[in-house]
This record gives structure tokens, C-alpha cells and sequence, in this order.
């Protein structure tokens, strides 16, 4: 999670923000975004409300997972819809063919469960030193962090891999 307290920012403020996705829309021609952040849909305040959302789509089958993880990228960076509302997330929910009342009967129930998990993988992620997006971990050992071009990832590979033969040759 990028925010996982609510952190309520003015439009404008957000908006400057989201001129950062430039950068990573240009590392990627298939990436799709939006920058600056445009339309009437207030900023999001913050990460918790999609991740909880996340997990209650993943209680439906990975497949309508896929369909509803890509379904809130779509929504964020694309549409730039304010992906910490319920409406929003219930309406992603029904664009994944998922039923909306069953949908929130399980977020309902299981939020505190959802919650914790959450917060686990966060500070899991957190204590293996990744602290932002995307994140690449080769090996369980060596982190890439930020969005990088495609061939400072060959490079890491590369040498991340003598290094990993060097120490399985001695």
C-alpha cells in the first residue's frame, strides 16, 4: 500500500502528484495513464479501502481476481476514479461480473480479517525494504525499486545471476 491511512489531499495536490506517472508511462508503451489526474472524481484518501477490495474479489477465483485487479488499475490511473469509495469499488465489482450484494455481503464479513492481512503483507513488504511501486525481488535477496527501464532489469538480472553462480562455484 502506498497510503495505507487516509491522507486526504486538495484536487490540485493530487493532480501534481499524478504528473509523476509520466515517467513510468514512458519506461512502458502498453502502460495506459492518465496524467495529470483529470475529470470530477475527487483524489482517493487513501490505499486501504481498494486492497480490502482486492482480497474480497480473490474470494471469487483468481480469474474474476484478474478481471477485478485490472478492472481498479483501469479505474485509477486510467479513468482516474477514486478508487478509496465503496460506490466505486462496488461498481468495479459489478464490471467484473461479480455480484455486487454477495460482493459486499464478503467484504462486510470478512473486512477485519481482509484488514489484517493487509497490514501483514505491508509490513512484510516494509521489512524487506520495499517501500514503493512496483517493486521487482530477484532471488528472495535483491530488491529493484521504482520504475526503471527494461534494460537496467537486464542488467540487474545479469549481475544478480554471477553473483549467484559465483556462490554456488565456491
Amino acid at each position: 500500500m502506498l497510503r495505507p491511512q487516509p491522507e486526504p489531499r486538495s484536487l490540485a495536490e493530487f493532480t501534481e502528484y499524478t504528473k509523476s506517472w509520466d515517467r513510468p508511462a514512458g519506461l512502458e508503451p502498453k502502460a495506459e495513464f492518465r496524467s495529470p489526474w483529470s475529470g470530477t472524481s475527487s483524489p482517493p484518501s487513501h490505499s486501504l479501502p481498494a486492497a480490502i477490495a482486492g482480497k474480497t474479489a480473490a474470494t471469487f477465483g483468481e480469474e474474476t481476481w484478474r478481471r477485478y485487479h485490472k478492472n481498479l488499475l483501469r479505474a485509477y490511473f486510467v479513468e482516474n476514479r477514486d478508487v478509496s469509495s465503496s460506490d466505486v469499488l462496488l461498481q468495479l465489482a459489478h464490471e467484473a461480473d461479480i455480484n455486487i450484494d454477495v460482493f459486499e455481503e464478503v467484504r462486510t464479513a470478512s473486512e477485519e480479517d481482509f484488514e489484517k492481512q493487509v497490514f501483514a503483507e505491508h509490513n512484510e513488504a516494509l521489512s524487506s525494504g520495499i517501500n514503493g511501486v512496483p517493486a521487482v525481488v530477484i532471488d528472495n535477496r535483491f530488491l529493484i525499486s521504482g520504475a526503471v527501464e527494461v534494460e537496467q532489469y537486464r542488467k540487474a538480472l545479469a549481475h544478480y545471476r554471477e553473483i549467484r553462480d559465483k556462490e554456488n562455484n565456491d
